[in-house]
């Protein structure tokens, strides 16, 4: 798409991974991937029920760039569909949408026409906003669980909401279902993330990685600023987006999560991850996902900025990329 002004400006992105034979399927396309090609099929939810048992079918590696995608013409960010549920950023060089055409993948055609790409290697990392747990130590993933699904929840021409969702969480002792809700409008790079539980857990965390990710060599800027109305978790660095270092360049990025006051707990960290542990607060509705339809609830933003990727970006340096997040949490609640 060329984002021009007659086309949407907001877009979801969810395949699954099928078979020649899923050619009968609404919307089926043949997909590509670097060199692969792919038969997929859109979707709109996917349930994966007993994803911790041994021997069954991976649904990280079912689905086409591994969860579903959310973008605005500034970013695009999947979630990954594992115990990791890890958000991704994809950043545009022009405004523009680009899933529909890219997948997440863009082939060398693309990029010679100004698409844009991943930027960041979040391994095992928070990335930037994923939901996460402190076990006293180290962040660690959201696992065992009874089932896990994601689903596009809504897509308007100037705003979509994409979930995660768990049920049979087993932590602290105790069983929890959460949902989390991720809303991107037109014109933002931002998302809000509304995280709902059955039941309160005292080591529920987010926060932005280092970069790079491992913690030897560290060349990342951090910052943590405490604002009047909440808690701003930064980070700037430089590192390769992904493994293969011979056809992609480095890239650097900047990452922010704003966590409101009412929800915003004690700042912990890890060799990778700047944190903050998330007070879970108040009762709100969390849709249909939910067996109550009352649970405990926090909020939080997350943004993102390729410094080297865009055209025009925010931010061209770490102090530059702290500026802009003061404005930019001001008048957030």
């Amino acid at each position: 798409m060329c984002g021009c002004i007659s086309q949407p400006h907001i877009a979801t992105s969810f395949w699954k991974i099928g078979t020649p034979a899923d050619s009968v399927r609404p919307g089926y396309a043949v997909l590509c991937e670097g060199t692969k090609m792919r038969h997929c099929y859109p979707i709109t939810e996917w349930t994966d029920t007993m994803p911790n048992y041994v021997g069954k079918g991976d649904t990280y590696h079912s689905l086409h760039h591994h969860g579903v995608a959310v973008e605005s013409e500034l970013m695009a960010y999947r979630i990954y569909f594992d115990k990791k549920q890890t958000i991704d950023p994809y950043c545009k060089k022009k405004p523009q949408l680009e899933l529909a055409q890219s997948y997440w993948y863009p082939n060398d055609s693309l990029l010679t026409e100004g698409y844009g790409d991943d930027i960041l290697r979040v391994s095992g990392t928070v990335g930037v906003g994923s939901v996460k747990y402190w076990n006293g130590k180290k962040m660690v993933h959201i696992e065992p669980v009874a089932e896990r699904s994601e689903r596009i929840v809504s897509a308007k021409k100037d705003q979509a909401t994409i979930e995660v969702a768990i049920k049979g969480w087993e932590v602290e002792s105790k069983v929890v279902d959460m949902s989390t809700h991720y809303t991107m409008q037109a014109g933002h790079r931002d998302m809000r993330c509304d995280v709902f539980l059955s039941d309160t857990l005292s080591g529920l965390c987010t926060g932005v990685q280092f970069i790079p990710a491992k913690g030897q060599n560290l060349q990342s800027s951090i910052s943590n600023i405490q604002l009047e109305n909440g808690v701003l978790l930064a980070s700037w660095g430089t590192d390769w987006p992904v493994n293969d270092s011979v056809k992609y360049a480095k890239e650097t990025v900047g990452l922010a999560v704003f966590i409101p006051k009412e929800y915003a707990g004690a700042l912990v960290h890890d060799k990778s991850n700047n944190l903050c542990l998330l007070n879970l607060t108040g009762t709100e509705s969390a849709g249909h996902t939910a067996k109550r339809s009352k649970m405990c609830h926090a909020h939080f933003y997350l943004t993102c900025v390729g410094a080297t990727k865009e055209n025009h970006p925010v931010a061209t340096n770490a102090t530059e990329w702290f500026a802009y997040l003061r404005r930019w949490a001001k008048n957030l609640r």
